[in-house]
């Protein structure tokens, strides 16, 4: 009798060979070295136009800016740079001795009108680190007839409308050709509307809400340096006055004071 033959079935394998090596990753981008104190120093000279050696630059014994400088009155436009870090504060301090200071980035020099009354004026660029960074500062006198119709403009508004009042919104225009259009971004409210005008014998006021609803009809308004008041109701958001005829001269200064106040 023949013996029985058992088929048994052959297990399956995988072949695993061996691991292969992992690919190397590319390697970081290397990081570009910081500038040099000196590298800053020439930025920020060049940013202002100047030399190394001048006032105000910054150098090995003073990294930070700064001029201190006995002015005669007048304007004048004082400027900082910086390099080396990402910003750096400009402060003026005039014969008051009260600070004001701005911010400013790196990126571009800043700009500063400044109305001098006379006498001492200290300017400074601050980094808020030390080396390498560096600021610089300078000032000459003020080219730009622009500025100084809008400062006279400001000087001109902050007198007309004197003492300031809680709560109030105002603004200041130059008159042009035609009438004049400006907004203010009040809530809203009751409000008493304050307006002087100047450069001209008569001026026609009206105001109307950012929706446009007249919220004051046309009314004339002598321009002979006294202050016109008229009570206004916003229902909704914002003010619009519309002041002319126009006039090369003319200006206006205005505010909205909330109803209430003395």
């Amino acid at each position: 009798m023949a013996a029985a033959v058992l088929a048994m079935p052959l297990a399956g394998c995988e072949y695993s060979g061996q691991d292969e090596p992992p690919v190397p990753s590319s390697p970081p981008a290397a990081t570009p070295s910081a500038a040099s104190f000196t590298d800053n120093v020439n930025e920020v000279t060049r940013l202002l136009d100047a030399s190394p050696t001048d006032p105000g630059m910054p150098s090995e014994a003073e990294p930070a800016g700064k001029l201190s400088l006995e002015l005669a009155p007048g304007d004048y436009l004082v400027t900082g740079a910086c390099a080396g870090v990402y910003g750096a504060k400009l402060t003026v301090v005039k014969a008051d001795g009260v600070p004001e200071a701005s911010s400013f980035e790196c990126t571009s020099t800043l700009d500063r009108f400044v109305r001098h009354d006379g006498g001492p004026l200290t300017i400074s660029a601050v980094p808020p680190t030390g080396r390498p960074a560096a600021t610089g500062v300078k000032v000459q006198v003020n080219l730009d007839r622009r500025a100084s119709e809008l400062e006279d403009l400001s000087d001109w508004a902050a007198q007309q409308l004197q003492p300031g009042l809680p709560g109030e919104l105002r603004g200041t225009s130059r008159g042009n050709t035609t009438t004049t259009t400006a907004g203010l971004s009040a809530p809203p409210g009751q409000y008493e509307l304050h307006l002087v005008c100047a450069g001209l014998p008569v001026a026609e006021l009206s105001v109307s809400t950012w929706k446009g609803a007249e919220v004051l009809a046309p009314v004339q308004v002598p321009c002979g340096g006294s202050v016109f008041k008229a009570p206004v109701v916003l229902p909704t958001e914002g003010a619009d006055l519309t002041m002319g005829p126009g006039g090369l001269d003319s200006r206006f200064a205005y505010r909205l004071v909330p109803a209430g106040q003395p």
